[in-house]
């Protein structure tokens, strides 16, 4: 897939285009799963149970409803739903795999809509790319180590950083700002530091 058009999103760089952008790269995705028909249903069934039991507890009325369905909707036509279900349901699919799997160490971090691999390489000491106007605003440090489940620095590590800018818009989901800004992968040092 192309990331090119979607820095170029029609409009002002709003919430609204940025969301927009996000759910059409996600929509250029090609997704499946080799999920039988029958789990599928259970899932689905078992969600739907659980809308039904949080309406009955709480015995939300049609004013309610209605309020709840109208905010659906926005969030649906501001492209929002990828950042939604990332920020509310995806970390804890995380948790789900990492448990399923029996992992050691730091638990994963969600990608999130605003994800875009192949950023540029950069050494493990640096500046991410970003406008002169970037720069007036007030510096993040972003420092950490690589190491191994023994606590062992894993030189070579990659780190992939990206940012909003001050105005909490991303490159390449806003029109206006250059394609990789505040945006990149670190190779981590031979103690496996990343700055």
């Amino acid at each position: 897939m192309s990331f090119e058009n979607l820095s170029t999103h029609e409009g002002d760089p709003t919430a609204k285009g940025s969301g927009n952008a996000a759910t059409d790269k996600f929509k250029g995705e090609s997704v499946k799963s080799d999920t039988s028909k029958e789990r599928a249903n259970a899932i689905y069934t078992d969600l739907l149970a659980a809308i039904a039991e949080v309406a009955h507890k709480h015995q939300v009325t049609y004013d309610e409803y209605r309020v709840l369905k109208n905010w659906m909707i926005q969030v649906g036509e501001y492209g929002e739903w990828p950042l939604w279900l990332d920020v509310f349901v995806e970390h804890e699919i995380e948790e789900i795999n990492y448990n399923r799997n029996d992992y050691t160490g730091t638990k994963g971090s969600i990608e999130g809509p605003y994800y875009v691999p192949n950023a540029p390489e950069l050494p493990w000491k640096t500046e991410m790319p970003m406008r002169e106007q970037d720069k007036a605003a007030d510096s993040l440090i972003f420092k950490g180590q690589v190491t191994d489940v023994e606590g062992k620095g894993l030189g070579g590590a990659t780190v992939e950083l990206w940012h909003a800018d001050e105005e909490g818009l991303y490159a390449q989901f806003a029109p206006g700002i250059p394609e990789w800004n505040l945006r990149g992968t670190i190779r981590t040092n031979e103690n496996g530091e990343f700055e």
